[in-house]
């Protein structure tokens, strides 16, 4: 913070700081001369309370108290963070109105993630005063906007970091990433958009090239449009795809752009739609010469001759040996869905074991694998045994032996996902994820007495750290996720499969004294439940997190009636706080019906509803 220039916008206000003037000393001190009154703060003190709190958060906070901090929020001249995910519709014309319209030159960073929010709306009648804009963010909105948008960014004069991601599918054909690559000053571009394509007349650069150096591309590309786009940023350094799909031409062309300075790669093969090795090394060869960091992730129903290549250990050792003489990290995933013989099987372990020899030994790449068998197939999985190097692993008790064999500092690069498979691998672990902020709890995951693993999972990962838990067993039960969650008191986003019961009733949940504990210290404002949900457990869920902003659940038909009218009522005081609901895989006349239920309700509230891919979102 620049505090002198903090110290100059508080010249303007009354002088609350002069607390130093000496005062006749008096003989009695009356309990009113201890008590220190909000208005006594500092202007300074303020501003730094601001900086912890979300700036929607801060201005609701303070806003209408008094005139006195109307100007502290408008007259500062410090930059603004705007983020609008789960606020209220009330509350949003307020903070458009008096905050964000009257400071728009000040805005930093502008992000963006409720959906019922028209982005164009909101941004393009401000789009050329957003002069300070650095980063930003467009998360959950429709395709149809994308477009609009995407014309007017040249409107900002310093936007270096973009990020779109859509939850709908694009219609458009036309080339967005060539307008994203004329920005002057974009450094760090992430893309997540369905269906998105890169039209034919697309071609290799040859004069005109991006200033990006982070590209992140999370929809499905083909191998020969993405040589095409890599033609466009050659300040590239960290380049992270997430569907890479298989060239469209049996030859690929093959182009002399050079990237000197791309050093970090993940690659994420599509199920269904592996990249050929021929093609992959022709990516190779031609654009990671200078790459220090490689992740390659992929996965086939079953082991071909195609993906059979990606565990040939000597053409591999050729590929780096060749083209990528400065790799020092090499992450390595292959799975495979489902054996169809034992041969299949015996070839997998012929092939694994030729990562074995002295190339990978000297490089200090070691590998391993398991198999996981379910009722309906068995997986196989070989992969990196280095868990330090990735930000979310997956932990079975088969990896026990062998997963720590490294001395690698964990903090290097911080594992932040933990998901666990069973509990025995807990007991083996101590004090291996100091850095873990999410826990999952996988779908085959055998649920022990919770009281009998916390003190376990506490020295495995920090509890109190975490702020995400998702639990996709069956066998959960939500008293034992109240058990948990007195013990992780930081968590705002929970995802749930379903709410198991098991016969209890709930009332004698509610009224339990750990879940009236639990209710008043957790911070949950974010809550997902995949499984058909029904009023009773809906009830059960808004006593245990009354602090929920943002809900998605799945329902029956039946049952829409009773939890609307539960959630919208204007008398439950545990539902003060939510103002969007999504209800996922809804029938095409649930809207038509959700709307007459709140009309004979006449329930008092201004609703905004849309309908996106099969979920109903609804915003008031």
């Amino acid at each position: 913070m620049n505090r002198n220039k903090r110290r100059q916008e508080d010249n303007s206000f009354t002088d609350y700081n002069n607390n130093n003037i000496k005062k006749p000393r008096q003989n009695k001190i009356t309990l009113s001369d201890r008590i220190t009154n909000l208005e006594d703060l500092s202007n300074e003190l303020f501003y730094e309370i601001f900086e912890y709190l979300i700036d929607h958060h801060a201005f609701q906070a303070f806003y209408d108290l008094n005139y006195r901090f109307q100007k502290l929020v408008l007259n500062s001249n410090s930059t603004i963070k705007i983020n609008i995910s789960s606020i209220s519709k009330s509350q949003f014309h307020h903070y458009l109105t008096d905050r964000i319209k009257p400071c728009t030159s000040r805005i930093e960073l502008f992000r963006l993630s409720n959906p019922c929010i028209d982005p164009c709306s909101l941004l393009l009648p401000i789009i050329t005063k957003l002069t300070q804009l650095t980063t930003l963010i467009l998360n959950n909105i429709e395709a149809n906007f994308i477009e609009p948008i995407v014309n007017q960014l040249s409107s900002l004069p310093v936007l270096s970091s973009l990020t779109i991601v859509s939850i709908s599918n694009i219609i458009t054909k036309n080339n967005l990433y060539s307008k994203l690559f004329q920005l002057p000053k974009l450094k760090y571009c992430q893309i997540d958009i369905e269906l998105l394509d890169i039209p034919k007349k697309f071609t290799i650069a040859t004069n005109e090239f991006s200033t990006i150096e982070w590209l992140i591309i999370n929809h499905r590309i083909s191998i020969d449009k993405l040589l095409i786009l890599l033609t466009y940023v050659p300040q590239l350094r960290r380049l992270s795809i997430d569907q890479l799909v298989q060239s469209e031409f049996d030859q690929l062309s093959k182009t002399s752009t050079n990237l000197n300075y791309l050093t970090n790669v993940s690659l994420k093969f599509a199920f269904h739609f592996n990249v050929p090795f021929q093609q992959f090394e022709i990516l190779v060869e031609n654009y990671f010469h200078q790459v220090q960091v490689l992740n390659i992730k992929t996965q086939s129903v079953h082991l071909d001759l195609d993906t059979g290549k990606y565990l040939n250990a000597n053409r591999w050792e050729q590929l780096i040996s060749t083209s990528m003489l400065n790799l020092r990290i090499f992450n390595f995933q292959q799975s495979y869905r489902g054996f169809r013989s034992n041969e299949e099987r015996q070839a997998f372990d012929y092939f694994i074991n030729k990562f074995n020899s002295k190339f990978w030994i000297e490089h200090q790449w070691f590998f391993d694998y398991h198999y996981h068998e379910t009722k309906r197939s068995t997986t196989a999985v070989f992969y990196s045994r280095n868990p330090y190097r990735k930000k979310d692993y997956v932990l079975y008790d088969e990896l026990i032996d062998n997963i720590y064999l490294t001395c690698h500092d964990i903090n290097e690069d911080p594992i932040h996902h933990i998901c666990l498979h069973t509990t025995d691998i807990i007991k083996q672990c101590y004090d291996k994820f100091p850095n873990a902020t999410e826990l999952t709890f996988c779908e085959d995951f055998e649920v022990p007495r919770v009281d009998s693993i916390v003190v376990d999972l506490n020295r495995f990962l920090p509890l109190k750290q975490l702020t995400k838990l998702s639990i996709k067993c069956h066998r959960f039960t939500f008293e034992q996720l109240i058990e948990l969650l007195q013990f992780t008191p930081n968590i705002h986003t929970l995802e749930l499969d379903s709410i198991v019961l098991f016969r209890t009733d709930p009332i004698l949940i509610q009224n339990h004294e750990l879940t009236q504990l639990v209710s008043k210290i957790n911070l949950i404002t974010n809550v997902t439940i995949m499984k058909e949900i029904t009023v009773e457990k809906i009830q059960l869920l808004t006593v245990a997190f009354p602090r929920i902003e943002h809900l998605t659940i799945n329902l029956f038909k039946e049952d829409l009636r009773p939890i609307v009218k539960y959630l919208f009522s204007k008398l439950n005081n545990n539902t003060r706080y939510l103002s969007l609901l999504h209800i996922s895989k809804q029938r095409h006349d649930w809207m038509i019906l959700l709307k007459s239920i709140i009309k004979s309700k006449k329930l008092p509230r201004n609703y905004v509803f849309k309908v996106i891919n099969r979920t109903l979102y609804i915003w008031w």
